[in-house]
Formats: C-alpha cells, structure tokens, sequence
C-alpha cells in the first residue's frame, strides 16, 4: 500500500478529527504538514504518546506523538477551556494527565468509529499512553515502515502522527470524513431544578465539567459514579430523576448498565454521552430508551446550553 493510500484511509480521519477537536477543545487551531516515510532506524520517542494497536488486514500501531512541552501547553489549553480558569503547569501531572486523556479518547473514539463505518480489513484498540522511552523499544519490534505526519500547532510547537507497520496484506481506497452531530431530546418540558440528577462518567474531569454546567442552570442536586455498575446500584439507592451516562468506561459501559437499569424496571431519563458515535450502538441504546446522545466534545462557552437543551422529560 503507498504512502499516499496509508494517509488517506487510514491516517486521514485521525488527523482531521485531531485538528478539529484541537479547535473544539482547546481553541488552538493547527495545520497538517506532508505524509513522509520515517527511518525505522532513525525513529524516536519524543515524550508522550497516545497510541492504539491496529490489527487484521493491517498490523501495527498508529500513535499520536507529542514533545513534553507541546502535551503541556495542550494539556493547560484543554483544562482553560473545558473550565474557563487559567492553568500554567509546567510538567504533565495528573491535571494534564486527566485533560490529555480526554483530547485523546475523544480523536480516537471519533476517528475509528469512522473507520467502523467501512467494511474494512482491520480493527483499533482502545487507546493508551505511553510516557516512558524505555517504553518505546517495544512497539518498533518487527516495524518495518513509520509513515509520518506533522502537525503543527500554531503559536505552540509540533506533535506527530505515526503509523508503526508492520505488515500490510490489502489494498483499499480512500476515505471521506463525516461529520457527527448529537441526537436531540425531543420532549420539551423543563427538568424541574430541585430534581436529582446522576452523572456517571469515569474521567473526573467530565464530571467535574458537566457539574459545573448543571450549577450554572440552576442544578445543584448532583451525585456521581465513576463507572456501570456503580451507577445501576446508585439507581437503586438514590432514585434519582434524571441521568447523564458515558459509554465507553472501565467496569462496565454505559450501553450495559443501561440494560440492567431497565430489566430493574427504571424507568428513568437517561441521556446519554460519548465521543464514539457508532449507529449499531446508538441504536442499542435507543432500543433501551433514552432521551437523547450527546456526541463530546462539549466546551464551556457552549457546555451549559447543550446540556440545558437535554434537560427535559416530557
């Protein structure tokens, strides 16, 4: 496969999906450079990396690759953004750790759900980090190419796409980005203020955000679960009147504890949250009955009025 079809099926969609949630995320705007093939050889860890496995017809590792200082400054623009106060770390701590996180799920969960949509020869891990060189050795055993695209962050520096190859058994076509929009709420009555509303995500970071966005509408009976199986039991305990819920988490996901919450007989308002927009899992989750999918990411400048537009229940 040339470099030029690598780029376009397989790298295109994590690069555009990057620089848009770049934009949506951090109010930074980037450009992308030329697709150029590395030297195995000459391939180094920069310092931070977010990486998923890519397997089937094409094996091998596609990594999102930052400098220190460029994941820093990404890192502080996400957290400003997502809460409207000024953050200057100087080193990934947990803060950044969390915020960087979350920039990656979210290009990663958009990205190869794009790629899910393509009856194509090969399958993404969910993503992971890698902070470590000595790390780095592991992933170049049995590379063969490193295709590469730059991308550069303006004002801030460069970090990298990599495609680690090593081996590709078919040849495929181009791919065309498509953009993803939320299923709405349709009811239209107002969730009354006092009612008690459960957040259920496992990055702290999104729940901090979207508690932050119930108390600017007027929200303040707010419980949390950081995973699935918490939250089918918080139903049960807590009662609560209404639920905002993940779907990709680490116990159990949110599509899962969904079905448990109905075969428990709640018929609670769930709305539910995710930058993975599959329509086979969409689907599921309709089928259970939910008041509507928001699609991340979602920011502060707009944060509480897309979550005002979900609060409804009839």
């Amino acid at each position: 496969m040339s470099v030029e079809a690598l780029y376009k099926v397989i790298l295109y969609p994590f690069i555009n999906e990057s620089l848009a949630s770049l934009k949506a995320m951090t109010n930074l705007t980037g450009e992308a450079g030329e697709a150029f093939v590395d030297s195995v050889d000459d391939f180094r860890f920069k310092g931070y990396a977010v990486c998923s496995e890519v397997t089937g017809g094409l094996d091998g590792v596609i990594m999102m690759h930052h400098y220190p200082e460029t994941a820093i400054a990404i890192g502080n623009s996400v957290c400003e953004n997502m809460f409207e106060e000024s953050y200057a770390f100087t080193e990934i701590n947990q803060d950044l750790s969390n915020a960087l996180a979350e920039w990656g799920n979210t290009i990663v969960g958009r990205s190869t759900d794009l790629h899910g949509r393509y009856s194509l020869d090969y399958k993404f891990s969910s993503p992971y980090f890698v902070h470590d060189v000595q790390d780095m050795d592991k992933y170049l055993v049995g590379v063969k190419e490193v295709i590469t695209v730059p991308i550069t962050v303006n004002g801030v520096g460069r970090y990298y796409f990599n495609l680690l190859i090593r081996n590709v058994e078919y040849q495929s076509v181009g791919i065309k980005r498509e953009a993803s929009a939320g299923i709405a709420n349709t009811h239209s009555t107002p969730l009354p203020l006092a009612s008690k509303i459960l957040l259920v995500d496992d990055s702290a970071m999104i729940r901090k955000a979207l508690k932050r966005y119930l108390s600017q509408l007027g929200y303040n009976n707010v419980i949390e679960a950081d995973d699935g199986s918490t939250a089918v039991k918080m139903v049960t305990q807590y009662q609560p009147d209404f639920m905002i819920m993940d779907v990709v988490m680490g116990e159990m996901n949110g599509d899962q504890a969904l079905a448990e919450i109905r075969a428990n007989g709640s018929d609670v308002p769930v709305v539910m949250l995710s930058s993975v927009t599959d329509k086979t899992l969409v689907s599921q989750c309709q089928a259970h009955g939910i008041s509507g999918f928001i699609f991340k990411p979602i920011q502060a400048d707009t944060g509480a009025e897309i979550v005002k537009d979900y609060l409804k229940i009839a």
